[in-house]
Formats: structure tokens, sequence, C-alpha cells
């Protein structure tokens, strides 16, 4: 009997080893067919099979843009044409102003983005066919960047003196007329101010993440990839609407300024979270 009973219970031992090998093989074979329909996606995910926003996306999200960037003309645009140029409201009133149209512009483009990220299928929406390696592979990229937002800024500082003959510094202005208005109070005004130039940044990165990702779509080369097309864009346009009130060095310094800020979007992996803090540290001088 306890033979017997030995041989029953050895019997299922053996067939469930049998069932367990086929299913490890069955597993095996399930594992490598996803990693196959994984890998696929990503090899056409370049040039020639471009996932990211369409053509008629991202011309409404420039459109958009284009929206969100006409608050500006009124808060800064309009006054420097009044005289005196730069005239501020009383002291809570243009506070308030300001913090509000900077808190528009950034809660309107969060929420430009996620829609695009949905649209995208992709976490980075603005990626190139080829993306720029680890920092831990390959740093050189990240110290360029660095070097060419440094450049950007010593651009909007230095050239309208050489252009001009007079030195003048936008931030200095900028307080100069907060204390003569508002005296020590103007600290208020200025954290207005900072809130509003931080979502105005933010505007002007997505436009030229947009614009870059728009002129690839017709260029579909791989050195096309490599040339600031966002920058180069809309630093014509701003260049046009600081020529307005500040002639051709404004114009020139507006230029140069944004294409070594598209030049850093390249290489920064096309990344807002960078393109926006370079962003308002080139824009706060221009």
């Amino acid at each position: 009997m306890h033979s017997s009973g030995r041989r029953t219970d050895s019997t299922p031992r053996g067939g469930s080893g049998a069932e367990r090998g086929r299913t490890r093989s069955r597993l095996r074979a399930g594992l490598l067919g996803s990693a196959r329909g994984l890998s696929a996606p990503a090899a056409g995910s370049g040039a020639g099979g471009r996932t990211g926003p369409s053509r008629p996306l991202l011309g409404l999200v420039l459109a958009a843009c284009a929206v969100l960037a006409a608050i500006q003309l009124p808060l800064a645009g309009i006054p420097d044409l009044m005289y005196p140029p730069g005239r501020l409201l009383p002291l809570w009133p243009q506070t308030l102003i300001w913090a509000a149209a900077g808190l528009i512009w950034g809660l309107a483009v969060r929420r430009i983005y996620l829609g695009l990220k949905r649209s995208a299928h992709r976490r980075n929406v603005f990626g190139g066919s080829i993306a720029p390696p680890s920092v831990s592979d390959d740093h050189r990229h990240v110290a360029v960047a660095l070097w060419l937002c440094v450049a950007a800024v010593l651009c909007a500082v230095i050239l309208p003196p050489m252009l001009v003959g007079q030195w003048t510094l936008q931030p200095v202005q900028m307080w100069h007329g907060l204390y003569t208005t508002y005296g020590m109070a103007g600290i208020l005004a200025s954290a207005g101010w900072l809130v509003h130039l931080c979502g105005f940044a933010m505007v002007t990165s997505l436009a030229l993440a947009a614009c870059q990702s728009l002129v690839e779509t017709f260029l579909p080369r791989p050195w096309a990839t490599r040339v600031p097309w966002g920058g180069l864009l809309i630093g014509l346009v701003g260049g046009l609407q600081q020529a307005v009130s500040g002639g051709l060095p404004a114009f020139v310094t507006a230029l140069v300024a944004l294409t070594l800020l598209g030049a850093v979007h390249l290489l920064t992996g096309r990344l807002l979270r960078w393109t926006a803090p370079a962003a308002a540290l080139v824009l706060i001088f221009l």
C-alpha cells in the first residue's frame, strides 16, 4: 500500500515538472515576442517614421502661442510706445496684472503640452530622431549648451551698447522704474514681474519647440535636425516686435540671442524643462 501510494505521488510530480517546462517555454516565447513588438516602434520613430505631433496640431500650437503672446502687448509693448515710456499703473493693479498674466501663460502652456503628450504617445513630445547621449556617457553636449546659454545672455547684455553706444541693462532699468514709482514697495511689483517673466518664457520655449518640430516635418533630413530653426524664427518675430521701440539694435540683439537659445534647446534634448529656464535668463535682458 505504501509503495503504491508512493508511485501515485510520483506520477503527478513528473507531470507537473513537464507542465512547468512547457509553461516556461511559452513565457519565454511571449517575452521575446513582446520585446520585438516594443522595439519595432522605436526603430520606426526616426525621420522616416516620425511619431511626434502632426503639422496641423503644431500649427494650432503656434496659433495658441501667438494668442497668448498678444497679452504681452498691453503689458510691455504698448506702454513702451507711450510717453513717458514704460508707464506703470498703481502698485496693486500693476502687480496683480503681471502675476495674473504669468499664471495664465503657465497654466495654458501646461495644458497645451499635456495635450501634445497625449497625442504624440511618447514622453518627450518634441524629441528628434536622434536623441543626445546621456550625461554619464558624454557630457560635452551639456557643456556646450551651458556655454551657448551664457553666450545668449551676454549677447543680450553686450550687443545693445556695442550697437547704440549707450549702456542699458534691462533688469536694472526695471528695478529703477519700480523704485522710482513705488519706493520700497516695488519689491512686490518685482515679484509680480518675475511671475510674468517666467510665464512668458514658457510661452516662448513652447513656440520655439513647436517651430523646430514643424520645420523638421518639411525638411526630413539629418542635417535639418541640427539647425536651430525654432530659435531663428522666434528671433525674427521677437526682433521685429523689439524693433518697433528699439530700432535695428534691438532687432539684431533679439535675433542673435534667441537663435542661440534655439541651439540650447537642441543640445538639451528638446526638453522644455531646460529650454524654459534658459529662455527666462535670456528674456530678462531683452
